[in-house]
């Protein structure tokens, strides 16, 4: 796959960020750590920590198809960092690692583990024991839960493989999460049931929230807008698997759930602002704070337009502006270069291609900076920054949806000023493969797969 354009910089950053991917693929390795983690210690069961690789749960181990997904002095991948590259690594061809690893997660839920997917795994599939040293007490953040019940759809239409809406495993999984995982955490804080699974303190003690800088949210946008998401994933699938009744009452169900978040979970008396956040006293929380480390906002405020969750208007006008006030001010903006990589995704999916590629331009002009995770390397090492920047350009800059199963592309182009023209050759989904040009507002696609694709525009 490549991408030329007249605006040199893009052209550029697009092929840095192609190269940098084949850094973070380990497939082929042989003998490569497991349970390595930072200070170069490898962390073991119940909480061990050794200097040098001498248990059985240290020993080298052959990786199975995979990519580096999380911190970069980790030998692991994480559902979380997983979920948000999947599409840019399948468009520079990792289909099987992205099955392996999904499968991974999805699997390694059980009725032992209150129906959560394990955190992270080593490269082998093994657990990776720093974040699940048990299973009394492990990583769970419910967001990641309903990220991977979207997936599953969004990389069946993505890679056309039928695996991800047929698969026992896989669809057990997102049912058990839409029904008894949510039933189990509803009112367990609040003591009040409406439908929102609840957390009950940071990522060991089971987080509603992404944000693991704040204050320990009861319920969270973030984890409404990432279930809202899942609920329509679950109804497509659904609908696939010929189960029509059941479908349109998850396609209601999310429905309720938006419209419930709208007008009244989300409504804080005396602003427009949306609620991000109940604490454990049932206080609502609207105004993005950082103080020191801690960021109250984030990404917990920015999962609600990454997910389209809020309706559109000018309250949720306003919510973009005030994110994007947010991270361009010094003394409110988040620490971490991972949380900007969400930024360009949730302004192109409104529209707003300035501020996109404000912020990918920003993302791009850190790569050589140290991480603030010092052993994790440059921002650059940090996998998502190269994953990330390649979907920005294919599905946020160039508005390119594709559906591997019928062949249908569309492209609906959000360049702004500064990019007048795009090329992007070898696009490939499922048996189809295509050129895309975007030129003084034109658009070309010329097919040059096996079959002949479908091409619309708006």
């Amino acid at each position: 796959m490549k991408l030329q354009s007249s605006n040199k910089f893009l052209e550029s950053a697009f092929e840095w960020a192609v190269n940098k991917t084949k850094d973070f693929v380990v497939t082929e390795t042989k003998n490569g750590d497991v349970n390595k983690g930072e200070g170069n210690k490898w962390y073991g069961p119940d909480g061990k920590t050794i200097k040098s690789p001498t248990e059985p749960w240290a020993q080298p181990q052959d990786y199975k198809p995979a990519f580096w997904a999380g911190y970069f002095d980790r030998t692991a991948f994480y559902i979380r960092d997983f979920a948000h590259q999947a599409s840019g690594a399948y468009y520079v061809g990792l289909e099987e690692e992205i099955f392996n690893m999904y499968y991974t997660f999805v699997s390694g839920a059980s009725e032992k583990t209150g129906w959560f997917a394990p955190w992270a795994f080593n490269f082998d599939g093994s657990v990776y024991y720093m974040d699940t040293p048990n299973y009394k007490r492990f990583v769970r953040e419910i967001t990641a839960q309903f990220e991977l019940c979207e997936k599953a759809y969004s990389l069946y239409l993505l890679t056309g493989d039928k695996r991800y809406v047929k698969d026992d495993v896989i669809f057990n999984f997102i049912e058990k999460s839409l029904t008894v995982f949510i039933d189990n955490l509803d009112g367990t804080v609040l003591k009040e049931k409406n439908g929102i699974p609840e957390g009950k303190g940071n990522i060991f003690e089971i987080s509603a929230t992404y944000n693991e800088r704040g204050f320990k949210a009861a319920e969270a946008g973030d984890c409404i807008a990432a279930m809202y998401q899942a609920i329509l994933s679950y109804a497509n699938i659904l609908k696939i698997r010929g189960n029509t009744e059941e479908s349109e009452i998850q396609f209601k169900r999310a429905e309720d759930l938006r419209e419930y978040f709208n007008n009244e979970w989300s409504v804080v008396k005396g602003t427009d602002m949306f609620a991000y956040a109940i604490d454990d006293k049932g206080k609502k929380h609207y105004k993005w704070k950082k103080m020191g480390k801690e960021i109250h906002g984030g990404e917990t405020l920015k999962f609600i337009p990454f997910k389209k969750l809020a309706y559109e208007g000018e309250r949720n006008d306003k919510l973009l502006d005030y994110i994007h006030q947010c991270e361009f001010n010094p003394r409110t903006r988040e620490d971490n270069i991972e949380s900007f990589t969400y930024l360009p995704d949730i302004f192109f999916r409104h529209g707003r291609s300035e501020e996109a590629w404000h912020w990918m331009k920003h993302i791009i002009s850190q790569k050589d900076l140290p991480h603030e995770h010092k052993s994790q390397g440059t921002n650059g090492d940090y996998p998502e920054i190269s994953f990330t920047f390649i979907s920005h350009v294919i599905e946020g800059m160039m508005g390119i949806s594709v559906n591997a199963i019928t062949g249908e592309i569309v492209v609906t182009p959000c360049l702004p000023e500064e990019i007048a023209d795009i090329k992007l050759f070898d696009l490939n989904f499922g048996d189809y493969s295509a050129d895309v040009f975007i030129e003084n507002n034109e658009i070309t696609v010329h097919s040059h797969g096996k079959k002949t694709l479908i091409y619309k525009s708006f």
